[in-house]
């Protein structure tokens, strides 16, 4: 969780930039198609020669009788003509008070005051502020509950700052269309405009190629967004039920904390009730670096992976002739590249927890520098692919027996209400006998 000394600390390395659009200006950012999520400003070069970016910004805004002031994050500049360079500012949330006056009146040390004051001034505008009078104004800004929750929001788009939340989402991105392949919707049949509504009711636009999750609460999709589906009930916990033309019902959850993966140490569950299996993956980054021999991509065991790994455990149990498995060991890792080239069609590949183990006491897996190497060539094909793991947990060939699936599912479904975050993906085959009560058995 980003703190805000954490945000205080990074104004000081990189300071506040203070910026204010007139009537004009504002008007046809409001009526923009990207709106407050995305605008870029272009002006003569030496207006943000000074600007240290990537950082947060402070924007006002006017209209005819009023002003506002929003907080943001300047990710970039560049010239884009011989005379002027543009910067994108991204993310923008309102705060408090409404205009750069109203904010210097709150400053009490008068040097900060003073400096704030010339700063802010029309004729200084575009500025950058001193090192000291942004963390100072973070702080004073954070006094106010949702200034500090707009500015924790923003400041998980700084790069290290927001790097573990920027995981998370990728992490989530990546599982929800791993469910959706399971339930028979590839991503090419899903839209870029997925429209996610989360617990403020606020709406994100952003599961294209290439973005993520931005909200930390609640995600349910919009039922009219997943074709051959039909949406029977949502609700603001995160739970969304669809059903498709072959009989087949569909839950999906999904948030950013994870209380199942600190009982199972797991990112994702897939409850298969129609085969009765239960499969559970664990995501894991993959980092390139390069070394005298070539580039690998690696990924360094840690801590927190063997506390995920001593988590791992359930009961031994057997299945009847029908209810054959080739594995009954439900956990699997998906080691996904974090930043994989254009047009790479090996961007993440899974392993068992048995044979991630056997990886961890192998000495020919190790990597430079002491780094566990997971790449292709170490694998040397031993691995299975994203369509190989779909197959497995749609046939029933992989995961736990019926009778730990049903015993299972239970401490699942009521750890699973408390609504913190992984995706549980549940999928059973509708009847007429099917009710309410079932469907809430989904979780």
């Amino acid at each position: 969780m980003i703190t805000v000394t954490d945000i205080a600390n990074w104004v000081e390395t990189k300071p506040l930039i203070l910026i204010s659009f007139d009537e004009k200006r504002s008007a046809s950012l409001r009526e923009s198609r990207r709106g407050l999520n995305h605008l870029t400003d272009a002006r003569d070069h030496d207006v943000f020669r000074n600007f240290k970016l990537p950082t947060l910004c402070l924007l006002e805004l006017h209209d005819l009788e009023s002003t506002e002031c929003y907080v943001g994050c300047v990710i970039r500049k560049q010239a884009v003509t011989t005379f002027q360079t543009m910067i994108t500012v991204k993310m923008l949330r309102e705060i408090n008070p409404h205009s750069f006056q109203e904010i210097g009146s709150r400053i009490l040390e008068e040097r900060h005051k003073r400096s704030f004051a010339e700063k802010s001034t029309v004729e200084k505008l575009p500025s950058v502020l001193s090192p000291k009078l942004s963390s100072y104004l973070i702080h004073t800004l954070a006094e106010d509950p949702n200034n500090k929750r707009a500015m924790t929001f923003v400041a998980t788009h700084l790069p290290d700052l927001g790097l573990t939340l920027h995981n998370n989402r990728q992490t989530q991105r990546d599982a929800i269309h791993l469910a959706l392949k399971i339930f028979g919707l590839s991503k090419n049949e899903t839209t870029e405009d997925i429209t996610l509504t989360t617990r403020d009711s606020s709406e994100l636009s952003i599961v294209g190629e290439g973005d993520y999750l931005y909200e930390d609460s609640v995600i349910n999709y919009d039922a009219s967004e997943l074709p051959g589906f039909k949406q029977i009930e949502k609700d603001v916990t995160g739970r969304a039920i669809f059903e498709n033309n072959r009989g087949e019902m569909m839950v999906i959850y999904t948030a950013n904390r994870l209380p199942l993966e600190e009982m199972l140490g797991v990112d994702l569950i897939y409850i298969n009730r129609t085969k009765g299996n239960i499969v559970m993956i664990q995501y894991k980054m993959l980092e390139q670096e390069k070394s005298g021999e070539g580039n690998y991509w690696i990924y360094r065991a840690d801590e927190r992976l063997a506390k995920q790994i001593a988590k791992m455990v359930i009961p031994d149990s057997l299945g009847s002739s029908s209810d054959y498995r080739l594995n009954s060991d439900p956990f699997y890792f998906k080691f996904v590249k974090r930043r994989p080239s254009v047009g790479d069609s090996s961007r993440s590949f899974l392993i068992s927890l048995e044979h991630l183990r056997k990886i961890l006491s192998s000495p020919n897996a190790e990597g430079p520098r002491g780094g566990i190497r997971l790449d292709y060539d170490a694998l040397d094909g031993t691995y299975l692919t994203e369509s190989d793991i779909v197959g497995l947990i749609r046939s029933g060939y992989i995961g736990t027996h019926q009778a730990m699936s049903s015993y299972l599912a239970k401490i699942i479904e009521g750890v699973s209400r408390r609504k913190r975050g992984l995706v549980l993906a549940s999928q059973k085959r509708v009847s007429e006998s099917t009710t309410e009560s079932n469907i809430d058995s989904l979780g």
